[in-house]
This record gives structure tokens, C-alpha cells and sequence, in this order.
């Protein structure tokens, strides 16, 4: 790629689409335990959140976070990756310019995803056992610096996207116009 801009109000409808969903994505890791302690109808839409948020995360109890005398409808260290994606998000134009997409150096994603994964494989292999503070801090981080790869990155790809149909759409209308003229 040769430019590493995009007009403004473009990357902004896509900052605004992401910033959206990493809200309602928190918001329903939320609303599961919010639910399930109202009880009767409203833990069936408990159950059903749940059971979406299931194949992304093992949902153990004793390795979540509780609130409203329930766990989170993920691991503390999932929930800890979602909020700080969501905080990420939030504080993103703040930091870096929306239309920018230019990447960060790949290495702090690398020591982020590798702090995760020490943390996990000293457990897994008894080395040490994590707790609730270790999983959320290394989930928090990578999480944090995701947010600076995904966000140009969707920005980006929405823009190939829209770029490759535009360019269809007006040789198609070229096309047209070439065969209206022959005849």
C-alpha cells in the first residue's frame, strides 16, 4: 500500500461501526449475569447469551469474573481482553489519527500475545498457576494493543472493499456507455 491515509469521514464511519459493536459486545458479556439475577423469562435470554459467547471462551466459573452474584458470560481473562479493546477503541482518536491505517511495529503484538501465552503455558504446564490478576493483566494488555492493529485494519479493508466496488461500478457504467455509443 502506498498511501497510509484514507479521507476522514470514511475512516470514521468504520471507527464508529467498530467502536459500536466492541460496545454491544461488552454490553452483552454484562447483561448475561445481569439477567440470569433477575431470574424467571430473563434468564432464558441469560442462557441464550451465554451460549453465544460459549464458543469463543471456556466460561469456567472459577476463572471468571462475578458481578450481580453471577460470572461474566466469559473468563476474567476474555472479559479483560473485550474492555480493554473497548477502551482501546475509545481512547484510539485521541491517540493516532483516525484516517491513518499505518501499523505499528508488529513486536509490541508480539510481546503482548507472548505475555498471554506464558502466562497460560505456566499454567497448563504446572510451572506456576495463574490467578485472576495475571489472566486479566495479560489479557488487558493484548487486548489494549490489538486495537491498534484492527482498527486501521478494518478501516483499511472496508476500503479495498469499497474502493474494488466503486472501480466495478464505474467500469460497468464505462462498459455501458462504450456499446450505447457504438449503436
Amino acid at each position: 500500500m502506498t498511501e497510509n491515509r484514507i479521507s476522514i469521514e470514511f475512516a470514521t464511519r468504520i471507527y464508529i461501526v467498530v467502536l459500536s459493536l466492541s460496545i454491544l459486545w461488552c454490553l452483552f458479556i454484562v447483561l448475561a449475569p445481569f439477567l440470569q439475577s433477575l431470574g424467571a423469562i430473563y434468564e432464558d435470554i441469560s442462557d441464550f447469551l451465554y451460549w453465544f459467547y460459549s464458543p469463543v471462551c471456556h466460561q469456567d466459573d472459577v476463572r471468571s469474573l462475578h458481578v450481580f452474584g453471577e460470572k461474566l458470560a466469559v473468563c476474567s481473562r476474555c472479559s479483560m481482553l473485550y474492555f480493554a479493546f473497548l477502551f482501546g477503541t475509545v481512547i484510539y482518536p485521541f491517540v493516532k489519527k483516525i484516517s491513518d491505517v499505518s501499523l505499528p511495529s508488529v513486536w509490541f503484538l508480539l510481546v503482548a500475545s507472548a505475555l498471554m501465552l506464558i502466562d497460560a503455558l505456566s499454567d497448563i504446564t504446572g510451572i506456576y498457576i495463574n490467578t485472576h490478576l495475571t489472566r486479566s493483566v495479560t489479557g488487558f494488555i493484548l487486548g489494549f494493543v490489538l486495537v491498534f492493529y484492527l482498527v486501521p485494519g478494518f478501516i483499511n479493508f472496508s476500503h479495498e472493499i469499497f474502493t474494488f466496488l466503486k472501480f466495478n461500478r464505474m467500469q460497468k457504467q464505462s462498459t455501458k456507455n462504450q456499446q450505447v455509443d457504438r449503436q
